[in-house]
């Protein structure tokens, strides 16, 4: 769990001189989570967040702010891994499907719940891979391309080593956005029978899509 969070949940607790045991009660929630909150052993859960920052009426992303007022830039060392809040077990991260999983008791976990920080960047993410798989048009992997962008734009702000798999993830979407560009190339110009340009583009993306069954029907023609 991010050490600013914890740290403010229990500034937020003292400045308002509340017990654990209060906000326990006021909550509904075990006052042994709070204590763990606190001391950065459990990670809250994006609704919970939510939830506190309603009730001290502060804004979710001022959480994640030191007392001096300066966004956290933990370093690429920074341990971000921790155990299951179920069973203690070690989690294991999916970075492309955005998820952790615990490999003792097998309990999922979305990486922007335990991480609000990531939210914004993995819906990003989640919606430049939609257009890629669901569209065949230059367009789309224009569009694609800038998405992953902006993701990568957001995660070098953060520089831990979550952001870092993910920046690796959007350097595999540029990649296959451009695969998809010279593909709707190749299609382009195999669709207006100019074979042999089509064949120059499709070659460069052999086992793309219907890629290899175009380029047996351009090697067929005169």
């Amino acid at each position: 769990m991010d050490i600013i969070v914890a740290e403010n949940l229990k500034r937020l607790r003292e400045k308002h001189s509340l017990t654990q045991e209060a906000l326990a009660e006021a909550w509904g929630v075990p006052e042994l989570a709070i204590y763990k909150w606190e001391a950065g052993r459990l990670p809250v859960e994006y609704k919970m967040l939510v939830r506190i920052a309603d009730f001290y009426d502060v804004t979710v992303d001022s959480l994640f702010i030191d007392e001096s007022g300066e966004n956290r830039k933990p370093s690429k060392s920074d341990k971000v891994s921790f155990t299951c809040k179920v069973c203690g077990g070690d989690l294991v991260y999916d970075y492309v499907a955005a998820t952790c999983k615990c490999a003792n008791c097998g309990n999922k976990w979305s990486i922007a719940e335990l991480y609000p920080k990531y939210a914004r960047v993995i819906a990003t993410i989640n919606k430049a891979s939609r257009i890629l798989n669901s569209n065949s048009v230059l367009a789309s992997a224009d569009e694609a391309k800038l998405l992953f962008k902006q993701a990568m734009n957001e995660c070098s702000k953060i520089e831990d080593v979550i952001s870092s798999e993910i920046i690796k993830i959007c350097n595999d979407g540029m990649a296959e956005a451009e695969k998809l560009e010279t593909y709707c190339r190749g299609k382009y110009f195999f669709d207006n029978r100019s074979y042999k340009s089509a064949l120059k583009e499709l070659e460069k993306v052999s086992g793309y899509r219907d890629a290899d069954e175009m380029i047996r029907r351009c090697k067929r023609q005169p």
